[in-house]
C-alpha cells in the first residue's frame, strides 16, 4: 500500500497527503473527513480500510497515526450544512477543512514554507490548487488514504457515542446514525433530534404519513390526520379513515399531525382565546452557532394573577463552553431552565411550570434519564437543590407548534448569538 507514495516521493514530491471521509450515508450526525501526511518510514501493521477493522483496533491505530504523522487535520460538516447544500458538497467542504487543518499543522511543525504537495483522494475531485489524484477504493490501495479513513472513522464514531448519551433512544452508539431498525423505532417513538438530517428522512416521513413503513400502520408521532381537500374534509383519528377520503381523489390535500391543535391550524380552524391560568410559566428554548461553538438561551416568563392580568419578563444569554457545546441548542435550553428558576427564586416566586421542547430537559431534572456528562450532572444537581426552595414542574411541548411564547423564546435565543 506504500508503493504509490514511494513512487511519488522518488519523483521529488515531498509532502503527500491521503484524505478520506466517513458518514455520507447516516440519517444523523456530521460527515467527517481526515487528511494525513505520513512519514517516509511509516510502517505500522494493520493499517487498512477502516471498515474492515474492529472498533478497538481502529482506536489503537488512530492514536498511532496521530502520534507518528508528519501532520494531520480533521474537518466536518454538520447535519444542517448537509441539509442546506447536499451531502456531496458537504463532503467536499469537510475535506477542504481537513486539508486546511493539516496544512496548518504541517507549517507549524516543518516551517512556514511547508505545504501539501500532492493529495490522494478516494474517488472525489476537489476544487483546490493542490495537485491531486482520485483513486477508486483508495483506502484499499493507498496507505495514506487508509490512515485518513481510520482517523476520520474514529473521530466520527466518538462523536456519535457522545450523542448517544445526549439523545438516548436511537442507538447512536451502536448504529452511528445509520438507518437500523432500532434507529427507526427511536424516530417513531421520539421524533427527530437536532442532529438528524431532515433531507435524508423525507421518504421516511412520507411512508410514516401513509402508514407504510415496514408494512406497519405506525406513524412518526402522528395521532390525527387532517384532510383539506378530499371526499370528506376534516380531522380523522386513523390513517384508514383518512385514506378512504383521499385515495383516488384528484388534487387531494392532507397531512398527519401529532396533535389536534396542529391539525386544526392546518385546516384554518381557530380556537377562542382562553384566559391564562393564574401562576408562573416559563417558556425556554436554545440556539447554537456551529461556526463559533457558542450556544444561547431564550426565556419568556409569564406571570398571571388571579384577575387574569399578565406580566411578561424576557431573558436571554449566550455561552461558550466546549463540553456543553456538544449538546448544541439543547445546552441553551438547559441554561434557559436555570435562568427561569433563578429569576423565580430571586423574586420570591414559590412555583413555576417550565415549558421546553427537548425531552431531556425535564427527564434529566426529574431523574428519569441518566446524566452522562459533567454538564448534565451539574444540571441535575442544580435542580435537586433548587427544589428545596421552589416547586418546579417540567412540561414537554412540540417545537415550533405556533405557541407565541415558545416562538418568542426561540427568537430571543437566536438574537443572543448575534451579540
Amino acid at each position: 500500500m506504500k508503493a504509490h507514495e514511494d513512487e511519488l516521493r522518488s519523483g521529488g514530491i515531498r509532502y503527500i497527503a491521503g484524505i478520506d471521509e466517513v458518514g455520507r450515508g447516516p440519517l444523523a450526525g456530521p460527515v467527517c473527513a481526515a487528511c494525513v501526511v505520513l512519514p517516509d518510514d511509516f510502517d505500522v501493521p494493520g493499517v487498512n480500510d477502516s471498515k474492515k477493522l474492529t472498533a478497538k483496533k481502529r482506536e489503537e491505530l488512530s492514536a498511532v497515526i496521530r502520534e507518528r504523522a508528519v501532520a494531520y487535520g480533521i474537518g466536518t460538516a454538520d447535519n444542517n450544512e448537509i441539509d442546506e447544500i447536499n451531502i456531496l458538497e458537504a463532503t467536499k467542504a469537510a475535506m477542504k477543512r481537513a486539508i486546511a487543518a493539516c496544512n496548518e499543522m504541517l507549517q507549524d511543525r516543518c516551517g512556514e514554507d511547508a505545504g501539501i504537495d500532492m493529495l490522494l483522494i478516494d474517488a472525489v475531485h476537489l476544487d483546490v490548487e493542490i495537485p491531486q489524484e482520485s483513486i477508486i477504493k483508495g483506502d484499499e490501495k493507498s496507505l495514506s488514504i487508509a490512515a485518513a479513513s481510520i482517523v476520520a472513522k474514529v473521530e466520527r464514531d466518538s462523536y456519535m457515542d457522545e450523542m448517544d448519551e445526549v439523545y438516548p433512544g436511537y442507538g447512536f452508539s451502536s448504529n452511528k446514525g445509520y438507518g437500523t431498525a432500532a434507529h427507526y423505532e427511536g424516530l417513531r417513538n421520539l421524533g427527530y433530534t437536532p442532529i438528524h438530517r431532515r433531507s435524508f428522512l423525507r421518504k421516511f416521513e412520507e411512508q410514516q404519513e401513509a402508514g407504510t413503513e415496514s408494512g406497519e400502520k405506525k406513524a412518526l408521532g402522528k395521532k390525527v390526520y387532517a384532510v383539506k381537500k378530499g371526499r370528506t374534509t376534516g380531522i380523522f383519528a386513523t390513517w384508514d379513515e383518512c385514506k378512504a377520503s383521499v385515495d383516488g381523489f384528484a388534487g387531494a390535500e392532507y397531512k398527519g399531525f401529532a396533535s389536534r391543535e396542529d391539525a386544526e391550524a392546518y385546516l384554518g380552524i381557530s380556537r377562542p382565546e382562553t384566559t391564562e391560568e393564574a401562576g408562573v410559566k416559563a417558556y425556554v428554548d436554545g440556539s447554537y452557532d456551529a461556526a463559533s461553538g457558542r450556544y444561547s438561551c431564550g426565556v419568556v416568563i409569564v406571570e398571571t394573577d388571579d384577575a387574569g392580568e399578565t406580566r411578561i419578563k424576557q431573558i436571554s444569554a449566550a455561552y461558550s463552553n466546549e463540553e456543553a457545546s456538544k449538546l448544541r441548542n439543547v445546552a441553551g435550553e438547559v441554561m434557559g431552565s436555570k435562568q427561569a428558576i433563578d429569576y423565580c427564586i430571586q423574586n420570591g416566586i414559590g412555583s413555576v411550570r417550565i415549558y421546553h421542547d427537548y425531552e431531556g430537559v425535564g427527564k434529566w431534572a426529574d431523574d428519569k434519564w441518566k446524566a452522562n456528562t459533567a454538564f448534565t450532572s451539574a444540571y441535575k444537581a442544580y435542580i435537586a437543590d433548587a427544589r428545596k426552595r421552589i416547586d418546579i414542574e417540567f412540561v414537554k411541548v412540540k417545537a415550533h407548534a405556533g405557541n407565541k411564547y415558545n416562538e418568542m423564546a426561540d427568537a430571543l435565543a437566536k438574537k443572543a448569538l448575534e451579540k
